[in-house]
């Protein structure tokens, strides 16, 4: 018996269970809940009859060649990084002195503070 049933199996289980259950849950025997309930065995018949789904063939895998290797391929180097043009200029030295200038100069606009009243 399969691990795994197929869904006929499943299917004439319930209709089975079903037309059981339908006339268990009629008091009086009718005309309607036989013939539904033979109905329903008949449904289940016909779906156990059915057979089981066979199981797929295992063939043995043709082996396949293995692609062909890539070419190896050096790549060209790029150049490095290059300093900014303006990093490259030369500051000439100044040709001659410049003024020394006083290390603190009196301002002529300072306001003094005037006492407020």
């Amino acid at each position: 018996m399969p691990s795994c049933p197929s869904l006929s199996r499943i299917l004439a289980a319930g209709s089975g269970l079903g037309g059981l259950g339908y006339m268990m849950t009629h008091p009086d025997p009718s005309v309607e809940s036989v013939m539904t309930g033979l109905s329903c065995l008949v449904l289940c018949v016909g779906f156990s009859a059915m057979p089981a789904p066979k199981p797929a063939k295992h063939r043995a895998p043709v082996p396949t060649p293995p692609p062909p290797a890539p070419e190896l391929q050096t790549m060209p180097l790029l150049p490095g990084p290059q300093p900014h043009q303006l990093l490259m200029t030369t500051i000439a030295p100044p040709d001659r002195e410049l003024p020394e200038l006083g290390s603190q100069r009196q301002r002529s606009g300072d306001r003094q503070l005037q006492p407020t009243a």
